[in-house]
């Protein structure tokens, strides 16, 4: 008879608990669910942006903040670090193709208002893409507001300060290096710069170019500010009139050209004092990127000019 009392105590207990085996499971249920649920947004809120950069300071500033990881194409301009030169094109910035864009799927395109045309913008956008315009203005202040912009989209703030204070730290040095530079030569060079050579036609910088910054931000007179904006083709009149000291020029410009002598013995270059004295410099295609290297341009620009001759 004991057995038989335990086995009925024991139903009892088990008839007792079932309710709480019930409940429990119910439980286990849902925090299942919840798992699950959570382990998918996790999964969802780790897919990186796809980022296109189309200007190649945003592409430099983008792998600066620590998101080069997220790109996965440039345009051409986009030369340096290396792995953003390696990564797929997209074309000129100022002709551009939705196609090669959204081949790409991208989530997100920054890019200037240098980007052309408006319309594969637009269609960018109409396909659900984030197209963010981000301000390229070509001054120290410029850059600075630049970085800021594309750290605020890419949720990189932290880092943009950091670089923020470390551009302004190189570009302040950089000037105090020119200041130095142009005290010790007792005067400021002159130079102009050329784009390119086409059809015989040097391009040459005037006022709000670029070219016309980075010579202000290194203590080089510009001669050709004084008589135009933007560029325009040089006349041996005002290349005489001029009278350059030195000649500034990029690699691609050397290209176009067809090399260094090829510039230098443009009749009119050939009565300059820079014609004279062979003085063409070659800066790298990356120069007026004005970007986070700015201020190690302007030194590198400064030792060419004062320091080197």
């Amino acid at each position: 008879m004991k057995p038989r009392m335990f086995s009925r105590v024991a139903m009892a207990e088990n008839r007792q608990a079932w309710p709480f085996l019930v409940l429990g499971g119910v439980f286990a249920a849902y925090a299942m669910l919840a798992l699950l649920w959570l382990m998918s947004g996790t999964a969802h809120a780790a897919e990186k942006p796809r980022v296109v950069a189309i200007d190649g300071s945003i592409s430099e500033i983008v792998y600066a903040l620590g998101r080069g990881d997220w790109m996965v194409g440039r345009d051409i301009t986009t030369t340096y670090p290396e792995d953003a030169a390696k990564l797929p094109s997209v074309g000129y910035m100022r002709q551009l193709s939705a196609e090669g864009i959204l081949s790409l799927k991208p989530t997100l395109v920054l890019a200037t208002k240098d980007a052309k045309p408006q319309n594969v913008l637009t269609r960018l956008q109409d396909a659900g893409v984030h197209v963010e315009i981000i301000e390229n203005v070509y001054t120290p202040d410029g850059v600075e507001a630049k970085i800021k912009q594309i750290a605020k989209v890419l949720d990189a703030q932290a880092a943009g300060d950091k670089l923020v204070e470390q551009v302004r730290q190189s570009v302040n040095q950089a000037k105090v290096f020119a200041e130095n530079a142009i005290q010790q030569q007792g005067k400021s060079a002159k130079a102009i710069f050329v784009l390119n050579v086409r059809g015989g036609n040097m391009m040459v910088a005037g006022k709000h170019s670029r070219a016309d910054k980075m010579m202000q931000l290194a203590g080089i007179e510009n001669p050709a500010a004084e008589q135009f904006n933007g560029y325009k083709p040089l006349t041996a009149e005002a290349a005489i009139q001029y009278n350059p000291d030195y000649l500034l020029t990029m690699q691609h410009g050397v290209g176009s050209a067809g090399g260094k002598e090829a510039i230098l013995n443009t009749p009119a270059i050939r009565m300059t004092q820079a014609g004279k004295n062979g003085r063409l410099l070659v800066m790298d295609d990356s120069f007026l990127t004005f970007g986070p290297r700015l201020g190690e341009a302007i030194e590198s620009l400064v030792k060419q000019v004062y320091v080197a001759n």
